[in-house]
């Protein structure tokens, strides 16, 4: 459990890690290693070319966690694991079947579903998982949301979301609504370019939905899309959109959880402007800025957000406002660093994976 930690205590270095998860995309977690020890940053997403198989992805999360073991608040350790095409474990375990196929089947598959891929991910240390898709896949999608959301309209959407979001509970994951407001409004793929969202009543009176229906039901944390959407992000993606993050989703919908940017070098490849956005991200009200690093140039960046707060009281205020969400929710979900567990039964997951994925069958 987290300790009960007073803002006053902390350094500005160590609220201003708190407010980066980073990940990279190959084995060199020693770059991310160094980033926890410097600057106490709150949490780390794996993927896939973190590991080669289970024994090395078990051995990468307990060494991130032996490094934070020294810092005043556990980590965040985050994971894609949607099932289906989004599969971030590795190939000692067999792949859940997508949420589109298992909803039109039953769906009171998708509740098991998520106590199977919870109870993998808590027996391996991880305590944060981005999903589910609460988007509506809406036939233009095409490739970007292709059977990564659930069937049918915003009352199903929503039923499932949140049948899904109680077996993450249930084993005490973190799951991370995305992506808000609703990536179905649109067809293209926000991974290469920014889409612009002309019809905003479709996405208030539609795509929205579903989220705000969890949010009312109690989720913890949403992840905000690159979705630029006319009259309500003021011409900027929705992610780094003070109108859009302050007004419809913390005053209009009442949410207090943590916000999370979808993975901001998304937005652009060029450091100078990764700087811009993620101060954008800052200043609209995002708590977590979600990045992808190839190189050591976050420490610099992570200093030069240290210097823009230091002589900022309002930012400082803003700093303070979103360490607290984030101890709040770490404590509530009983995060620690522990490092005391021993190996999953990979077996036994794999039958239940495998009877579940028949049932999705109809075997």
């Amino acid at each position: 459990m987290v300790k009960i930690v007073n803002l006053d205590s902390m350094s500005l270095r160590e609220k201003i890690g708190q407010k980066f998860m980073i990940g990279i995309n190959s084995h060199n977690i020693d770059v991310i290693i160094d980033l926890i020890k410097k600057y106490s940053i709150g949490g780390v997403i794996l993927y896939k070319q973190n590991y080669n198989n289970y024994d090395e992805m078990l051995s990468v999360i307990k060494r991130l966690k032996i490094a934070n073991c020294e810092n005043k608040i556990p980590l965040f350790i985050a994971i894609d694991q949607e099932g289906g095409r989004v599969n971030r474990m590795p190939s000692e375990y067999s792949n859940i079947k997508n949420i589109y196929d298992m909803s039109l089947k039953d769906v009171n598959l998708i509740e098991k579903n998520a106590d199977i891929t919870g109870s993998m991910l808590k027996e391996l240390g991880i305590n944060m998982n981005f999903a589910p898709v609460l988007d509506i896949c809406d036939k233009r999608v095409g490739k970007v949301l292709y059977k990564r959301c659930f069937y049918g309209e915003v009352d199903d959407v929503s039923n499932a979301g949140m049948k899904y979001i109680s077996g993450m509970k249930k084993n005490g994951i973190i799951a991370v609504s995305k992506h808000f407001p609703g990536h179905g409004a649109t067809s293209f793929d926000s991974h290469f370019l920014t889409p612009y969202v002309y019809n905003y009543n479709k996405v208030l009176d539609k795509h929205i939905k579903p989220f705000e229906n969890v949010i009312r039901n109690g989720v913890d944390s949403v992840m905000v899309s690159h979705l630029v959407i006319r009259k309500m992000t003021n011409g900027l993606p929705a992610s780094i959109s003070s109108n859009f993050i302050r007004k419809y989703l913390r005053d209009e919908n009442n949410f207090d959880g943590l916000v999370i940017t979808d993975e901001i070098n998304m937005l652009s490849r060029n450091i100078i402007y990764r700087f811009i956005y993620m101060k954008k991200a800052f200043l609209s009200g995002s708590d977590i800025i979600l990045m992808k690093i190839s190189s050591k140039n976050t420490g610099a960046i992570i200093d030069k957000f240290i210097k823009l707060v230091s002589s900022n009281s309002e930012y400082m205020k803003l700093v303070d406002e979103s360490v607290r969400r984030i101890i709040r929710v770490k404590d509530k979900y009983e995060i620690n660093d522990d490092v005391s567990y021993d190996k999953c039964n990979i077996k036994e997951i794999n039958e239940e994976v495998n009877k579940l994925n028949s049932l999705c069958d109809g075997k």
